[in-house]
């Protein structure tokens, strides 16, 4: 007698790929015409309806190391961050978000542009330990 032969497939065991946007359209038959869209009012007749209002300029935010660059720029003396973060608050240059440390976000990325930018680096450390000068050439 002879044996019958079995056979096993074998299973996939990986999820199968989503069909992309462009394998969906070309197996789904179009079925609804595309609709028509509402007419709309053309540019010139809308503007003539409104009266021109002059648009405020948005004052730009300074970003935190910009502003504690240009306080540092105006102080005589060396600063910390802390102070430096305080001092650009005062002024308005500068609104805190909703970060806990941002004396330690302007330490390190005050150390950063020294590293990377060198001589060109809108700060130079101080022989005080932990407070910053603005370049000579500032001054």
């Amino acid at each position: 007698m002879s044996r019958k032969k079995t056979t096993t497939t074998k299973r996939n065991t990986r999820p199968a790929a989503k069909p992309t946007a462009s394998a969906k359209a070309a197996r789904s038959p179009k079925s609804k015409p595309a609709e028509a869209k509402p007419a709309t009012v053309p540019k010139a007749d809308a503007e003539a309806a409104k009266p021109a209002e002059p648009k405020e300029a948005k004052v730009r935010k300074l970003s935190l190391l910009s502003a504690a660059a240009a306080v540092l720029a105006e102080s005589d003396e060396p600063l910390n961050c802390r102070r430096m973060i305080d001092l650009a608050k005062e002024r308005g240059l500068w609104t805190p978000g909703a970060g806990k440390t941002p004396e330690q976000t302007l330490y390190s990325a005050i150390m950063r542009e020294i590293r990377d930018k060198g001589d060109a680096a809108r700060f130079r450390k101080s022989p005080l330990r932990g407070h910053y000068l603005a370049p000579a050439s500032a001054s």
